[in-house]
C-alpha cells in the first residue's frame, strides 16, 4: 500500500518580484552601455591626460590602468545583475539576499564617487603647491574631455545615476510583503487517499459500527 503525496501547486511570481527582476535586467542593460562607452573613449581620454601632465610630476601616472580597472569591475557587475535577475526570478532566497547586498554597496560606490572627485581636488591643489606646472582641477578635466563629445560626461553621468536607481527600486519591492510568499520553500501537505482513487484501493475497509445491545 502506497500513498502519494500530492505536487505543490506551482508558485505564481507576484508582479512585484516581476518587476524587479526587469529592473536589474535594466541595471545590467546601463551599466553595460557605460562600459561600452569607457571602452571606446578610453584612449583618446588617456591621450589628453598625458598631454596635460605632460612637464610635470605626474607626467608618469598611467591613466589607462585606472580605465581598465573600472572596465573589469562594471564587467564583474553586469555579470552579477544578471545572474542576480535570473535567480530572483526562480524565487532563489540567497539571490534576493544578495541583491539587497549589491544594492547597498551601488549605492555607497556613488556617494563615494562624489566624494573621491571633491577629496581628488583637494589633494590636486595639495600637489600644485610643490608643482606650480600643474594645471587647475578644472583645466585638468577640461582637458580631459576635451577631445570626446560633450554629451560624454552627462551621459556616463545619468546612466550611472539610473542604475543605481534601477538597483534600490529592486530591492524595495524585493522587500515588500507581497513578495516574500515567492520566496519561501514550497511544502507539501498529505492527504489521505479514498477509495476509488489511485492508491486508495488499497485502503484496508472501514471497521463495522459497533453492535447496540440486544432488544
Amino acid at each position: 500500500m502506497s500513498f502519494d503525496a500530492p505536487s505543490p501547486a506551482p508558485r505564481v511570481r507576484p508582479s512585484t518580484v516581476s518587476l524587479a527582476v526587469n529592473l536589474l535586467f535594466a541595471a545590467a542593460a546601463l551599466e553595460l552601455i557605460n562600459i561600452i562607452l569607457s571602452a571606446v573613449y578610453a584612449g583618446k581620454i588617456a591621450d589628453a591626460s598625458r598631454k596635460a601632465l605632460e612637464g610635470t610630476s605626474q607626467a608618469n601616472s598611467n591613466p589607462t590602468l585606472s580605465t581598465v580597472i573600472g572596465v573589469v569591475v562594471g564587467l564583474i557587475i553586469l555579470v552579477l545583475l544578471v545572474v542576480l535577475a535570473i535567480y530572483v526570478g526562480k524565487g532563489k532566497q540567497i539571490a534576493r539576499i544578495l541583491t539587497w547586498v549589491l544594492g547597498g554597496l551601488a549605492l555607497c560606490c556613488t556617494i563615494g564617487t562624489f566624494g573621491l572627485s571633491a577629496l581628488g581636488e583637494a589633494g590636486w591643489n595639495e600637489a600644485r603647491k610643490n608643482d606650480p606646472d600643474l594645471p587647475t582641477w578644472q583645466e585638468y578635466n577640461k582637458a580631459l574631455y576635451a577631445d570626446v563629445p560633450g554629451w560624454y560626461q552627462p551621459v556616463t553621468t545619468i546612466v550611472s545615476i539610473l542604475m543605481v536607481v534601477a538597483i534600490l527600486v529592486a530591492i524595495i519591492l524585493l522587500a515588500l510583503p507581497a513578495s516574500h510568499p515567492y520566496f519561501r520553500a514550497p511544502q507539501q501537505e498529505w492527504e489521505p487517499p479514498v477509495p476509488g482513487t489511485p492508491g486508495g484501493d488499497d485502503l484496508p475497509p472501514p471497521p463495522p459500527p459497533p453492535a447496540g445491545p440486544a432488544p
